[in-house]
């Protein structure tokens, strides 16, 4: 045991040599602190070595050797798994590709996307296949190997929007830092990366789209695997959804904007999906007080223009006196 604990003091991880020499550091300056109170008669010495011990015991207690070997293999086998992941990506080419997809019967109108994370499965960061038939929907994943994942399509209830994921540009997705086949083919589908100042510092942070059971795709992935699963509705849990300040149509519309902020919808599918919910408004059974601040909310938080605002009040103003008379 005392051969191991000198090894890994050495030769073991970062976090387990910093944990190691500090026990080891706060033991010794017990030591020294209590030959000294003792030699000297002084309480100082004898309250620091005592300071020294609780330290070093809290430390000790803290986290056990068999821990941090656990956590030194689980680090050693994440590393080889990103290896062997980067290595078979970086060896597939377009015949490899094409053979791949016929072992697994991958239907013609397939789309490429790219995984952000899967925590059941363990992926992360990794490419993949997605189809769907009657009652199914596939994924054919690319990590190391091609491993196909099917999901009842009766489970997936809503895609989950989930934004300001923390993120590293530099680190993130790094078996596409370089150029080679898999990194051309799906470059498109990295995520877009926004900056944000948190307690001074300039950080880095990403939206992700989520279906059941807790897979996460990234932003660009999601404008095919809508068209997959095209009527599921998209869930977004934030303080404007969850209020009761604002009506349906307002959500509807923000909900939109959300997909056309993120690149999932263009500005021209925006705009024609923004209008469809202006006109089920003018006909919708609320007054002509909530109309307008519908129509204001709308305004005010940039989901739609003034003009906007103007033609649909105007003609909502004339539709009534057409009622009127």
């Amino acid at each position: 045991m005392m051969q191991k604990i000198i090894n890994t003091m050495f030769y073991g991880s970062r976090k387990a040599k910093i944990f190691l020499w500090s026990v080891f550091v706060m033991t010794l300056a017990t030591v020294l602190m209590g030959v000294l109170a003792a030699v000297m008669g002084s309480t100082v010495f004898l309250m620091g070595a005592v300071s020294c011990g609780v330290a070093a015991f809290i430390t000790s207690q803290s986290v056990s050797l068999r821990e941090l070997e656990k956590k030194e293999k689980k680090s050693h086998s994440g590393k080889e798994k990103n290896k062997e992941k980067a290595r078979y990506l970086a060896s597939m080419n377009e015949k490899k590709m094409k053979q791949v997809l016929k072992e697994h019967k991958v239907r013609q109108s397939h789309i490429f996307v790219m995984i952000d994370s899967y925590p059941k499965m363990q992926i992360s960061q990794t490419p993949a296949v997605m189809w769907r038939t009657d009652t199914r929907l596939h994924l054919l994943v690319l990590d190391g190997g091609a491993r196909e994942i099917e999901i009842p399509l009766q489970d997936i209830k809503g895609i989950l929007y989930q934004k300001n994921i923390p993120a590293d540009p530099q680190e993130d997705y790094p078996s596409f830092q370089y150029a080679n086949f898999m990194s051309k083919l799906y470059k498109p589908f990295l995520p877009t990366y926004h900056e944000m100042t948190k307690e001074g510092e300039i950080r880095y942070f990403k939206n992700v789209f989520s279906i059941e059971p807790g897979i996460s795709f990234t932003n660009t992935s999601m404008t095919g695997v809508m068209k997959i699963l095209n009527k599921l509705p998209l869930l977004v849990n934030d303080a404007v959804n969850l209020s009761k300040s604002f009506d349906e149509y307002f959500k509807e519309v923000y909900r939109y904007s959300i997909l056309c902020k993120n690149g999932v919808i263009s500005l021209e599918e925006y705009r024609q999906k923004m209008e469809r919910v202006l006109e089920a408004l003018l006909t919708a059974p609320i007054t002509g007080e909530e109309f307008i601040k519908s129509l204001r909310d709308m305004s005010r938080y940039h989901l739609t223009t003034s003009e906007y605002v103007t033609k649909y009040t105007q003609i909502y103003c004339k539709k009534n006196q057409l009622r009127q008379k």
